[in-house]
């Protein structure tokens, strides 16, 4: 049986981090040269990024106050948004280090690292999903960075190169206000480097975060529902030693309390979780708010073919996280509530009255599941990602039956601001 390593979890995750500078946890000491090369890594992305959201915010300003380009300019406050995210998702965790690293450390010390353990906690099944999950969604997000960064010169290359339908020209990725005309200029190449660089960074930003968050959680469920298997498949030892009713009860007592200390743990590990991601879920699920109803009216509007795709990927992706986090924030309230479940079916009738007293106690607090959450305002299950999606739909029909209305109004108030 192959033996599985902590950082079979985590792997992906750390790849986007590294590309990033960034070191969310520190298990080891890093080297002088090591600690340079990050900073300079993250410093570098962080200012590249930053300036590029600045001049999308001047474009979008000037769109308004000039009364042009007003679709245009919504296509990319959803950028701005996407951008937004990514920067407070790196600053968050690059924030949060050391107590990442305290949680990462409780983690190491109760995985399980032999090959019996192993077995015992079906960790096979665990790793094979995280990691499909993570491929999955990361190959998602670069399929959709990479569709936006290279979209330019994939327009130059077939309409104008192969077809030789239309004159393209030289386009940058993302529309955003730039000082010079750089249509003409050797400054084109380096400029279209440097968004295509934000462009990843953001969406590395975004996507380390989450592939660390599903990583942990997947963990987390692991243990619950060793501490759910545990429970329900004891066999109450005073059954079955009747002549020896003493040495069977300190057998049951002991069991039990080391599956309540194991089950505390996890529950305090749960918690810290929420500590460490639960503000930059906050923001990331009310950023996706907004990116969505901006990416659903733009869609609404009618757009050429390939601008389409763009928005339908958009779209596609971002409801695709909401969704990841929401099936995680679900499946932890599930194994955590299981443990209910699972005292009740153990062969508890047999017990001492001792032992069964402190089963309802374990039950009891098995009653209040363990919830992922974005700080105390928003609890993650699949009921936010039904939210979501109502958001989206009324926000479609809304913008579909009355945009004339807000068109009107919208002029009337450019009119009168002059």
């Amino acid at each position: 049986m192959k033996l599985y390593k902590f950082e079979d979890f985590v792997r992906l995750a750390n790849l986007f981090y590294t590309c990033l500078g960034i070191e969310p946890y520190a298990l080891k000491e890093s080297t002088k040269w090591q600690m340079v090369w990050r900073y300079l890594i993250f410093f570098f992305q962080i200012i590249n990024l930053g300036s590029m959201m600045v001049c999308e915010f001047i474009y979008v300003f000037l769109a308004f106050r000039n009364d042009n380009n007003f679709l245009e300019a919504t296509m990319i406050m959803s950028y701005i948004g996407f951008v937004v995210v990514g920067i407070f998702k790196m600053l968050s965790v690059w924030r949060q280090r050391s107590l990442l690293t305290t949680f990462v450390r409780e983690l190491l010390r109760i995985f399980p690292q032999t090959s019996k353990q192993q077995r015992l906690y079906n960790l096979s099944v665990y790793v094979r999903q995280c990691t499909r999950v993570t491929i999955c969604f990361s190959l998602l997000y670069m399929l959709l960075i990479w569709t936006y960064n290279l979209f330019a010169i994939i327009q130059y290359v077939i309409y104008e190169r192969w077809l030789m339908l239309r004159v393209v020209g030289k386009q940058l990725p993302y529309t955003m206000y730039i000082l010079w005309d750089w249509h003409d200029h050797w400054s084109y190449y380096p400029l279209y480097a440097l968004e295509c660089i934000a462009g990843f960074t953001s969406a590395a930003g975004q996507i380390s975060c989450d592939l660390l968050l599903c990583a942990f959680a997947t963990q987390l469920i692991m243990h619950y529902d060793y501490v759910s298997n545990s429970l329900a498949n004891y066999e109450v030892k005073l059954a079955q030693k009747l002549r020896e009713p003493s040495k069977a009860m300190a057998e049951d007592m002991k069991f039990l309390r080391e599956i309540i200390a194991y089950h505390a743990n996890v529950l305090s590990l749960s918690e810290l979780m929420n500590e460490v991601f639960g503000v930059a879920l906050f923001f990331n699920f009310m950023a996706s708010s907004f990116v969505i109803c901006f990416v659903g009216f733009q869609m609404t509007m009618g757009a050429d073919p390939d601008t389409l795709f763009k928005l339908f990927l958009f779209l596609f992706t971002s409801a695709s996280q909401v969704y990841l986090i929401s099936h995680y924030g679900q499946q932890l309230i599930d194994a955590s509530f299981n443990i209910a479940s699972a005292v009740y079916n153990q062969q508890w009738y047999n017990a001492d009255i001792r032992y069964k007293k402190m089963l309802i106690l374990i039950a009891q607090r098995a009653q209040k599941p363990v919830q992922l959450q974005a700080t105390k305002f928003v609890l993650i299950s699949r009921g936010t990602m039904t939210d979501k999606v109502l958001l989206l739909w009324s926000t479609d029909i809304h913008f579909e039956q009355h945009f004339e209305q807000y068109q009107r109004a919208y002029l009337y108030y450019v009119y009168y601001a002059r």
